[in-house]
């Protein structure tokens, strides 16, 4: 499987903020879920990015890249380099290891929940 972007948080010390900003900015519904808050645009029915609390020093927007093993994923790229800021984190659609690339951009490995 190929491994595409398919998810963006944005991750902030100041979640709520963001939101009515990109609201705002360019119509994207909230819909607050407690533990983060997904953005939805206009007439869509289905979430393409959220807002959420920082993880572990992580802030701005973090790409999510599908994978089919989450824990092969997570050990292939501390193989080859990352640092592995948190792995196996379980979230509403499925579970995610969060890494920092070696150029220290950070992104998820996400696999999609049953």
């Amino acid at each position: 499987m190929p491994a595409p972007f398919v998810w963006y948080d944005n991750m902030t010390e100041r979640p709520q903020d963001a939101t009515r900003f990109l609201e705002a900015m360019f119509g994207w519904q909230p819909n607050d879920i407690g533990t983060m808050t997904f953005l939805t645009k206009d007439g869509d029915d289905m979430p393409f990015a959220a807002t959420c609390d920082e993880l572990q020093g992580i802030s701005g927007w973090v790409p999510y890249f599908e994978v089919d093993d989450l824990p092969a994923a997570t050990a292939r790229a501390r193989e080859n380099g990352a640092n592995v800021i948190a792995e196996n984190v379980v979230g509403p659609a499925g579970d995610a290891s969060f890494i920092r690339d070696p150029g220290g951009s950070p992104m998820a490995l996400w696999k999609r929940g049953s």
